[in-house]
């Protein structure tokens, strides 16, 4: 039996799912302590994807097998002074990334991935970059991806 595979673009009518695949994909994989209520964090998630796929700064991509919810991703833009590698100043984060368990090893990542970069294509990025898990690199090592070094943070 085939399984039918829908992949789509997220609408602000999604926010509410796509807050909650978040949720459900921080629990899996967070290793720092949350600093904040459960609460405050959920709203903190509806407020971003609200206003960010309002604003167009956020594409989330959700892929349903058989109207079920599976997989999802998502790319926000960054506008930065030009560089060398980005003359147009132009980026994308890719984030987001995430597959049910029930669902995984099914290719659904990397079919997200190839969305979601064709998405920064459109809006003009030089480049993509992420964050990416042990469970994820491959896939994104497979599409193309590179590691790169420098990369900082500083926790305020």
């Amino acid at each position: 039996m085939n399984s039918e595979l829908k992949i789509r673009l997220a609408t602000s009518e999604d926010v509410e799912l796509l807050t909650d695949l978040r949720l459900q994909m921080r629990r899996e994989r967070e290793t720092a302590e949350l600093k904040i209520s459960e609460e405050a964090f959920r709203q903190y998630n509806l407020d971003y994807f609200s206003k960010f796929i309002a604003d167009g700064l956020y594409v989330g991509v959700i892929a349903e097998i058989d109207g079920e919810v599976a997989a999802t991703g998502g790319i926000c833009f960054h506008n930065h002074p030009p560089s060398y590698s980005v003359p147009n100043g132009r980026s994308a984060c890719l984030l987001n990334m995430y597959t049910l368990p029930q669902f995984r090893g099914r290719g659904l990542a990397g079919k997200i991935v190839a969305v979601l970069v064709e998405e920064a294509r459109k809006a003009d990025c030089c480049q993509v970059f992420l964050n990416a898990s042990v469970m994820g690199k491959g896939v994104y090592q497979k599409f193309g991806f590179v590691d790169v070094a420098n990369e900082m943070v500083y926790n305020l």
